[in-house]
């Protein structure tokens, strides 16, 4: 379809471009001819209507001919050539209206004496003039949707990269996570029994709703703390009442999308490095709060300065930050704040809505 046509917008742009022309042919009748206004009017306007489907034609010639660096002079010569047949069809369209008048003799209307050699070679110019105009405006219109392709494929292309990479990085947390699990429940299988199966038991539940809304990818903030509240209740089992937690989203905070399983990394470091080194255990404070267009997400634990943590795999933070940047780029950022006797990280991100995720 002529891009012309792609929308009432842009036909009624051509169109208002040859009324545009229709009164420059009349400004040029009644300056050189001296035609009355009301006459010129009459007989440019009409004509200048005639012409608006007649230069459509562009579109199909800057299609079979693009204008690129080695087809300039082609373009050059095909398009002077073209616009020089186009000034003379109008000019013959322009000659039988003039005519077609003079049969009229309308009163107002009548052009006045018929000497349409006069207003011929107007019409000539002014139509080869208005063609190559419109020529140039095809050649604009290809130009900017070729752009607009290219920036789109180059969006779709990242967009399809950002997802990929969010999957792998998925795929990496689950095997991460089931490994700590597991390593809980088999301490416990040989102490307590009825434990490890309790513990057994949450770690199906838990596993069920997070690939559930794994298939998600996004899923709202308040729905990734109550996951992690599921995976905490699955340590209380193991640590009994050495382990607390807090969890607390201000208003407008929980409707923030996240990766799902975003936190879970770092609520497993708050357990295996904080509470796990301390004899009397602590809380875990997980809080998020909304800041203008941002929301922060503080995971905090307490820790024993002097105590010798588990060493990890080292994959948790590391897993976050490529998440949070291949989810949201640099609008999200993560920060650690080791203290004394607490361990906090904060979490920034967007404070994108439902319908954004």
């Amino acid at each position: 379809m002529p891009d012309v046509l792609e929308g009432r917008p842009r036909l009624l742009v051509h169109l208002g471009a040859w009324l545009l022309v229709g009164a420059l042919v009349t400004l040029l009748l009644s300056a050189l001819v001296g035609m009355e206004w009301v006459a010129a009017m009459c007989f440019a306007l009409p004509l200048a209507a005639a012409a608006a489907p007649i230069s459509i034609s562009g579109f199909y010639l800057s299609r079979a001919l693009p204008l690129r660096p080695d087809t300039i002079s082609r373009v050059a010569g095909t398009v002077g050539s073209a616009a020089i047949m186009t000034g003379a069809l109008w000019a013959a369209l322009g000659y039988g209206w003039w005519l077609s008048l003079h049969a009229l003799a309308i009163k107002g209307v009548d052009p006045g004496p018929a000497q349409p050699q006069r207003v011929t070679p107007i019409l000539i110019v002014v139509g080869a003039m208005a063609y190559v105009v419109s020529m140039a405006m095809h050649y604009l219109f290809r130009t900017y949707e070729r752009a607009a392709t290219v920036e789109r494929r180059a969006l779709e292309s990242e967009i399809a990269a950002r997802e990929a990479e969010l999957r792998a990085l998925r795929a990496q947390i689950d095997p991460h996570f089931l490994f700590n699990s597991l390593n809980s429940i088999s301490g416990l299988v040989g102490v307590d029994p009825a434990r490890a199966r309790s513990m057994c038991q949450k770690l199906g539940d838990f596993l069920r709703d997070s690939l559930t809304l794994g298939g998600a990818g996004r899923i709202a903030l308040a729905r990734e703390v109550a996951l992690v509240r599921q995976y905490l209740e699955i340590e209380q089992v193991r640590f009994g009442p050495r382990l607390t937690v807090d969890a607390a989203l201000s208003p407008g905070a929980g409707d923030a999308m996240v990766p799902a399983l975003l936190l879970q990394p770092l609520v497993e470091n708050a357990v295996r490095h904080g509470i796990a080194t301390l004899i009397e255990g602590g809380v875990v404070r997980i809080s998020a709060e909304r800041s203008g267009d941002k929301v922060v997400i503080v995971v905090a634990n307490p820790r024993d300065p002097e105590a010798k943590s588990r060493r990890g795999t080292g994959l948790g933070l590391d897993i976050v930050r490529r998440r949070l940047a291949a989810a949201f780029g640099d609008e999200a950022s993560l920060t650690v704040e080791p203290g004394e006797h607490s361990h906090r990280v904060v979490i920034t991100i967007p404070a994108e809505g439902k319908g954004d995720g």
